[in-house]
């Protein structure tokens, strides 16, 4: 069935109040976080109030008078957040004032009355497509962002598709993902999290694989397709027992450490060995770590890469002899 769509003219003024109404979904599973910066954000306003033309946005109709927001989040997050007073604009701005008026630290108050009102009066074109099945809405974000520099990893998560999105969200709120590991919060809205998964279940199902981008995007296409797995029950059994192992914050629950750590800790369960001695383990292991220059070379450059991956992998799981 073709997509058809509709396109649209609405104000700034319109995209708050729907937001405000809590009319938009900005949180559909194959879309990104939050990533812009303070400086992109801000060039956006400046860019509005210099009248230059914006990207149209893509929303799709949803229950009622709601609607998904398919592209376009980052500018409708954006728009939103400055016009209620989420921030100033940055000193890093391309244009520094407009018509005499100076911009930089400037918030949506403290501008003219004139400039806000460009603001809120500034149309935006708006393709609002009829409703859609997840299959349908994943093919439209894929092809509406290709020439866009999405990550290989953002693509990886238009490929798994939302229910298999929705499952690894799910994981990725499990207390030992959100309280023990090392991760600040630009790389979980990089999905470095769900890259830490996915590069885990890689390693149960693919042993002999790498990380690199490919690898992690022909997996997930496999988990759609159905010749892959999640194995939800499994993963929480291995991050469960991580959870009781470690009792705070370690420094080596690092990312690129962490898809090596869940793989030994899942073969430590079948081994029989208790929570607190692979505590003892992992921590023993870390702490003569600066004396092992071949797992130490294998973490930085190139950590991806097929040999470093089995050579960190076989490392760590010496681990398991010292138990037995």
């Amino acid at each position: 069935m073709p997509i058809k769509s509709n396109l649209e003219k609405h104000t700034v003024s319109w995209l708050k109040r729907q937001d405000a109404d809590g009319l938009f979904n900005k949180n559909i599973s194959i879309q990104r976080k939050e990533v812009w910066d303070h400086e992109k954000k801000s060039n956006l306003i400046v860019s509005i109030l210099w009248d230059i033309p914006v990207e149209s946005l893509l929303f799709e109709e949803a229950e009622g008078e709601s609607h998904n927001v398919l592209d376009g989040k980052q500018r409708t997050l954006t728009l939103c957040s400055f016009v209620e007073g989420g921030f100033a604009l940055s000193d890093k701005i391309r244009v520094k004032e407009i018509d005499g008026i100076p911009l930089v630290g400037a918030t949506f108050l403290s501008l003219p009355e004139e400039m806000r009102n460009r603001i809120l009066e500034y149309e935006l074109s708006i393709a609002i497509l009829r409703a859609l099945d997840t299959e349908e809405r994943a093919t439209v974000f894929f092809m509406r962002n290709q020439a866009v520099s999405l990550t290989k990893m953002d693509l990886s998560l238009v490929m798994l598709g939302e229910k298999a999105m929705n499952v690894l969200e799910e994981l990725c709120n499990h207390s030992f993902m959100q309280n023990k590991i090392k991760l600040s919060e630009p790389a979980r809205r990089k999905h470095y999290d769900l890259q830490i998964l996915l590069q885990y279940m890689i390693l149960c199902q693919r042993p002999k694989a790498g990380f690199s981008g490919s690898e992690i995007m022909s997996f997930c296409d496999d988990i759609k397709n159905g010749e892959a797995i999640i194995g939800e029950n499994d993963i929480t059994q291995v991050m469960d027992y991580l959870d009781e192992a470690i009792s705070g914050k370690r420094q080596y629950l690092k990312k690129v450490h962490l898809p090596i750590v869940l793989y030994t800790a899942q073969a430590a369960i079948l081994q029989g060995i208790s929570a607190e001695d692979f505590c003892i383990l992992l921590d023993d292991f870390f702490a003569v770590l600066p004396g092992d220059k071949e797992y130490i070379i294998a973490c930085k450059s190139g950590s991806t890469k097929r040999s470093n991956v089995q050579i960190r992998l076989k490392n760590m799981g010496q681990i398991l002899e010292k138990a037995k």
